[in-house]
């Protein structure tokens, strides 16, 4: 089962894939996001792209329980993509997926000043495969 993840940012969006066996996140690529309608239409493409079997959105729960403004945003954004496009984004906790991925960057020998163009595709793995080690 392929399943693609979203990471929605409001500079840049991450966007990683898993393997068709559903067992290996990678990063996939990196969306700017400054233009909404344009990320909605480069979203919308890529999941026509890699056609996956399930889509997975980040979701930024506060440690507290409490919604933020950016869980407002990607409620919107989820709820967009279906309207535009038909399919369903499963919201999965996305806490500290930018922080673990920055670690894991660094560990391979990445600068944290040059990793701004690799460090939201890498977070969407990050979800990703903890999403797919939890459902084995």
């Amino acid at each position: 089962m392929r399943v693609l993840a979203i990471d929605y940012g409001m500079s840049r969006t991450g966007i990683a894939t898993s393997d068709g066996l559903g067992l290996i996140a990678s990063p996939y690529k990196v969306l700017p996001s400054r233009n909404y309608e344009k990320l909605l239409t480069a979203v919308g493409e890529t999941v026509a792209e890699v056609a996956p079997d399930r889509v997975i959105l980040g979701y930024p729960g506060r440690t507290d329980g409490a919604k933020s403004e950016m869980c407002l945003r990607v409620e919107r954004f989820r709820d967009e993509l279906k309207s535009r496009f038909g399919f369903e984004a499963e919201l999965v906790d996305e806490k500290y997926t930018t922080v673990i991925a920055s670690q894991m960057l660094h560990a391979g020998g990445i600068k944290a000043k040059d990793q701004r163009k690799n460090i939201d595709a890498a977070a969407a793995a990050v979800l990703l495969q903890g999403y797919l080690d939890s459902h084995k």
